[in-house]
């Protein structure tokens, strides 16, 4: 998380939080909210929340910096953690409100923190697949003006 924390900030008002939950049933009843890791959720060894506060943002000009700054953070710790060797794997939370609502209480995180994302952590089966798109040629992502 140090490492982490170096990462860059909007307006370097640092807004995240982490939360680690390690003990299973923990982990599985979190990761009940979260669609997205059918056939591998019940594997983490670790399972991290990233969390921006509201409080930081105001306006309507503000109202996605939080989850710029999130994700900002959250990929430095996956990074971090791959350079430790600790596979991880973001799983993205795009829910509403009772959605929030629900894993906020079940994971005590407070009210004023919005869910960025939540990270599996543990440790890959040497045979394991990985899902993995082709990616798009540097042609069809930059453009030098």
């Amino acid at each position: 998380m140090r490492l982490a924390g170096h990462a860059p900030s909007v307006c370097n008002r640092q807004s995240w939080k982490t939360h680690l939950y390690t003990e299973q049933a923990d982990i599985e009843k979190l990761l009940s909210h979260q669609s997205g890791n059918r056939g591998f959720g019940h594997t983490a060894r670790g399972l991290l929340v990233v969390t921006a506060d509201a409080r930081l943002f105001s306006g309507s000009g503000e109202r996605n910096q939080r989850w710029v700054d999130g994700g900002l953070f959250a990929m430095s710790i996956v990074w971090a953690m791959h350079g430790l060797g600790i596979n991880s794997c973001m799983l993205n939370w795009s829910k509403g409100n009772s959605a929030s609502e629900a894993l906020r209480r079940d994971s005590g995180i407070a009210p004023q923190e919005d869910i960025i994302v939540m990270i599996a952590l543990g440790y890959a089966m040497p045979d394991h697949r990985v899902a993995r798109s082709p990616r798009r040629p540097v042609t069809e992502i930059f453009r030098h003006h």
